[in-house]
């Protein structure tokens, strides 16, 4: 279903790329969804309370490899957008007749070459759309063909190891604290693209693998 978006997306990229703002970029896409893919745009009240509980359990999961098989008698053909609010991952629900697709929409008004992922770095599971007005460009990709499994666990497990550090050093805080402020160190979970090695390209739309991850997108959406 959704290789008809990213078809669109390559072939039509002028109509998509038409505004600065990241508003009207997903206003495009939702536009394509409702119109040429005929799905209907729902709530998550919609969904039965059970059913929204283990889809939210699956998109907390940061490890997840599967997409979510379409859970019994939930309604399909449709969408949700920004299910757990504006700030939250994914942008967009797609409930298909076979699975739930989560889609991440990420844009900037300027020459950017590469996404901001600040606490969330893609996920195996789920399908993500980078536009770039100031570069007139567009490209897509399933999480898992820009990040391997190994990598992604190593960034997460990462951050694990900090919180143990602070929450150690935290327990010192009563004694050193004779202001009484509460001051404490709090560590944030950050990620961004470092150019850390010679065959390395952070840039999403001249890296020599690009048109591999986009078919790749196309291919397994279509199965989806």
């Amino acid at each position: 279903m959704l290789d008809k978006l990213f078809k669109s997306l390559r072939a039509d990229k002028p109509n998509y790329l038409g505004s600065k703002k990241g508003s009207d970029f997903e206003d495009r896409i939702e536009l394509f969804l409702r119109r040429d893919l005929s799905l209907n745009r729902i709530n998550r009240e919609d969904l039965d309370e059970a059913v929204w509980k283990s889809i939210n359990n699956h998109l907390n999961d940061k490890l997840g490899e599967d997409f979510i098989n379409l859970p019994a008698n939930t309604l399909n053909s449709c969408y949700i957008y920004q299910p757990r609010g504006s700030q939250e991952f994914p942008d967009f629900l797609i409930f298909t007749k076979k699975k739930v697709i989560p889609l991440e929409i990420k844009y900037s008004g300027k020459k950017q070459s590469s996404p901001i992922w600040n606490s969330n770095i893609p996920k195996a599971n789920a399908f993500y759309i980078f536009g770039s007005y100031g570069l007139s460009d567009i490209t897509f990709f399933r999480g898992n063909d820009v990040l391997t499994s190994k990598h992604r666990k190593s960034l997460y497990s990462f951050f694990d190891s900090l919180k143990s550090v602070q929450d150690k050093f935290r327990k010192s805080m009563p004694v050193l604290d004779l202001t009484n402020r509460g001051f404490s160190p709090y560590i944030r979970a950050a990620f961004e693209q470092k150019n850390h090695k010679r065959t390395v390209c952070i840039n999403f739309f001249s890296h020599p693998d690009r048109s591999v991850v986009e078919r790749r997108a196309i291919e397994e959406s279509s199965r989806l």
